[in-house]
């Protein structure tokens, strides 16, 4: 039997290279990352066990290795990339990812920019 459990981490801060313009990647700037995965939970309910679930503290750690390992010009590539490595862990079936993009380098802009990719094996 699959246990079908679902682990929100929100906000996660992360700084990255990002933008459509190359001065506005070089400087880089602070996104927030909200990461939703299902996982098959079946050995984790059953053992109590850390090595048997995707730990909140691995999750943190992805986002902030594919965040910073490349410029990206746009969140939703950025988006892509971070579900494509969370769905990479064994026991993930479905990634959400939520990317907020809080400051937009032009000062007429108000709002808040975000995209959300959803990815599922």
């Amino acid at each position: 039997m699959t246990n079908l459990t679902t682990i929100n981490i929100e906000k996660i801060p992360c700084y990255c290279s990002i933008g459509i313009d190359p001065e506005e990647r070089k400087m880089g700037q602070e996104l927030l990352v909200d990461v939703s995965i299902d996982i098959d939970s079946s050995s984790a309910a059953s053992t109590d066990d850390i090595n048997n679930t995707f730990s909140y503290v691995d999750i943190y750690k992805t986002v902030q290795k594919i965040g910073t390992s490349k410029p990206h010009s746009l969140i939703e590539a950025l988006g892509e990339d971070l579900a494509c490595a969370l769905l990479k862990h064994s026991l993930v079936i479905k990634a959400k990812i939520k990317v907020h993009k809080p400051h937009i380098p032009y000062k007429e802009f108000q709002g808040n920019v975000s995209v959300e990719i959803e990815r599922s094996k």
